[in-house]
């Protein structure tokens, strides 16, 4: 390469790297000037007493995080297959972990049942798949994320918006620094991965020291689940799901886009061919679904308390996989103590 060439390059890279030194760049002062941003810290003001000077501050301190809102398209727009999803939940790893911290928090899991009905394996189970009872390193910073989605993820503002609002009046209630807080891509904290306005609504005191703490204190959490499914209409002694079989594939098709909803009663569905595993009485409510397995499809019987689940998550994989891993839990700790 000739001296002429080699300088015309170098100034070039030169003058490229002095264009992107002086763009400017979304600093800390301009998330908190755009007009939705003032929109929302005025509303604060009006409907809570927030002090509008303090939320610019605290919102000048806001990184946005494109890539939060680029993850929860990519989880909308690529779902798992039943038996990738099915692994991750339902696997030796937590079947494990899940008889040791069953067993390391017998007491509280036990008053938990007792207090709201929620088996103890059931709540091992959600704990488990949510973050690996308690182990799963949350990172995201949920300021950062509810504000990145709630301004520029369209297709929930409004949700992420009053997730917003909701994770700042429970800053204001708990004495916590929003800046500090850790969570996950979507915003949800602590071990049991609540949504800040689950968490003001149904987190509890369940050890009696004063505070609601889900992020280090697994008793809170247990009894802070069980408070949610109770509160979501959860049955005591009642069953949750059971396999099921079709005589008649063509005449139940109509009942497998009935969604998660128990709406059908067990004598309709016996009546178009859908067989159970376990009695069940006919004025029974019930939802036939399916996932689609390796041979076919596998199918299942929704109860009340399956569809109490999918308020936790509304997704059929994440209430299958809590009920499958929540049955290999309890089986596995059995067997432990004989």
């Amino acid at each position: 390469m000739s001296l002429k060439n080699h300088l015309f390059l170098l100034s070039l890279f030169l003058f490229v790297q002095l264009l992107l030194w002086t763009q400017p760049v979304a600093d800390a002062t301009s998330f908190s000037e755009r007009s939705d941003v003032q929109q929302f810290v005025a509303e604060m003001v009006r409907k809570h007493g927030f002090d509008g000077s303090a939320l610019d501050d605290l919102f000048a301190q806001v990184t946005l995080r494109p890539s939060v809102a680029k993850t929860m398209t990519s989880k909308v727009v690529k779902p798992p297959s039943w038996a990738r999803y099915r692994s991750n939940f339902v696997n030796p790893w937590r079947i494990e972990r899940g008889v040791g911290f069953w067993n390391e928090n017998e007491a509280a899991l036990k008053r938990a049942h007792q207090l709201y009905g929620v088996p103890e394996e059931v709540i091992v189970a959600i704990i488990g798949v949510e973050t690996r009872y308690g182990t799963y390193p949350l990172t995201h910073p949920v300021l950062d994320t509810l504000a990145t989605l709630a301004f520029d993820y369209p297709r929930r503002g409004e949700f992420f918006r009053g997730e917003l609002e909701q994770f700042l009046l429970l800053m204001r209630e708990e004495g916590r620094d929003p800046l500090s807080i850790r969570g996950s891509f979507a915003g949800a904290m602590g071990i049991p991965q609540f949504m800040p306005s689950s968490y003001r609504t149904y987190a509890v005191d369940f050890d009696g020291d004063g505070q609601r703490d889900l992020w280090r204190n697994p008793t809170d959490a247990i009894g802070s689940v069980a408070n949610y499914l109770k509160a979501h209409g959860w049955e005591s002694d009642l069953p949750v799901a059971m396999r099921a079989s079709l005589q008649q594939d063509a005449a139940s098709s109509e009942l497998l886009s009935g969604g998660l909803k128990p709406l059908y009663s067990m004598e309709k569905l016996r009546s178009q061919g859908v067989m159970t595993t376990e009695p069940l009485a006919p004025e029974t409510p019930v939802a036939l679904l399916s996932v689609e397995v390796e041979d076919g499809q596998e199918y299942w019987l929704g109860l009340n308390n399956f569809y109490v689940i999918t308020r936790y998550n509304r997704n059929l994989f994440y209430a299958l996989a809590v009920f499958q891993l929540s049955q290999e839990i309890r089986l596995a700790r059995r067997s432990s103590l004989n």
